[in-house]
């Protein structure tokens, strides 16, 4: 591939009272990361209709799911335990149609945090609404907690990272449902009982992450995660 790949990325809603309408937005760090590694991010708005999705799919190298707030519940058949602050119900339908469509075709994606749980919910699988007491582990008010996890071997992660445990930045109170985890899916990263990672089967790349490696200050773990990513999407 001559040109650079293009990396189409979701983006969230930002309500405005403003004559302009909302806004759609995403932090910088994700596209920074795109770049970096070579690729040409792509934004992909929250309020196209699902048909003009498959025209962005149809320009598309590779595709990131971003982080953001939680899936409303009764898109994985549960109703809210009063723990979330949901996603917009108009952004959720974006998203898991997203999902859909590009599975459907073999281009590579990645999901991060809300990305990789919206991977498993368009895909049929279910979450963990809150961690509870897990909670303080795995987010800390006003930054990123650090702690390590183990890497399935014989997985893409593992040999993206070449280490049995890696030390990750974490951000979260939901997870992917161990018990609940989508068909054609395996975790391949945990820490402890939390699921931090899964992997879709084929040759496709088709990872999601719990972690934010947009922002981790590992920037050798950072870069060698977007650098596969983008690897995979030039390849296509």
């Amino acid at each position: 591939m001559s040109r650079l790949p293009r990396i189409g990325l979701t983006t969230l809603r930002h309500d405005r009272n403003f004559p302009g309408g909302d806004w759609y937005i995403r932090a910088s760090c994700y596209d920074e990361s795109v770049v970096n590694a070579g690729g040409l991010p792509v934004s992909i708005p929250t309020f196209v209709p699902e048909s003009c999705l498959e025209g962005y799919l149809d320009m598309l190298d590779g595709l990131i799911f971003i982080g953001g707030p939680d899936i409303p519940p009764h898109f994985y058949g549960e109703k809210d335990d009063g723990h979330i602050s949901p996603l917009r119900e108009d952004v959720a339908l974006n998203h898991l149609a997203l999902v859909k469509k590009v599975f459907q075709r073999s281009i590579p994606v990645l999901g991060v945090c809300l990305g990789m749980q919206e991977l498993n919910v368009g895909r049929g699988g279910g979450l963990i609404q809150d961690l509870g007491e897990l909670v303080p582990y795995h987010r800390r008010s006003g930054g990123d907690q650090y702690h390590r996890c183990v890497i399935e071997p014989g997985s893409r992660l593992a040999e993206i990272f070449g280490e049995k445990e890696i030390l990750l930045n974490s951000c979260h109170h939901q997870a992917v449902d161990p018990a609940h985890v989508a068909p054609g899916a395996r975790v391949t990263v945990r820490c402890g009982s939390v699921v931090e990672a899964i992997e879709f089967e084929g040759d496709v790349f088709r990872v999601g992450i719990q972690w934010h490696p947009e922002r981790i200050r590992d920037e050798a773990h950072r870069q060698r995660l977007f650098s596969a990513f983008i690897g995979e999407a030039r390849r296509r």
